[in-house]
């Protein structure tokens, strides 16, 4: 029997490799944006996206709800933060129309899932 089958781990959620692509993308995104705004703009989308992944991670880890939804409520906050940086990458011309749309479908998505687990947490907290 393989044990690595048995062990549930934060990459294998829905939302942690939603995430984890988004970040790939972006990094490849990242070095066509303008030189003046990738180390703007585009270092601080990058770091944003790194630090949602170490929340996810740190709230799957977590057998303590208080500090479960704490963990999700910061990774919501810097999701939302995310969102306004890249309609601003967008605005000042430096992404594209088309992956504005893109990353936004994908960020609204993210925001759903993470929306109900932060939901599903705190109603296994009462």
């Amino acid at each position: 029997m393989d044990i690595k089958n048995d062990i549930k781990t934060a990459e294998q959620t829905p939302l942690f490799q939603m995430t984890y692509k988004l970040y790939l993308s972006w990094y490849i995104r990242c070095s066509q944006l303008p030189k003046k705004d990738r180390f703007t703009i585009g270092q601080k989308t990058e770091v944003m996206l790194l630090e949602i992944l170490v929340l996810l991670v740190t709230a799957y880890h977590t057998n303590d709800p208080i500090y479960k939804v704490q963990s999700l409520s910061k990774a919501n906050t810097l999701l939302e933060c995310l969102k306004i940086t890249i309609r601003l990458a967008k605005d000042i011309k430096a992404l594209e129309q088309k992956w504005y749309i893109d990353y936004q479908t994908r960020i609204q998505e993210m925001g759903k899932m993470l929306g109900g687990w932060i939901s599903s947490t705190r109603k296994t907290n009462r």
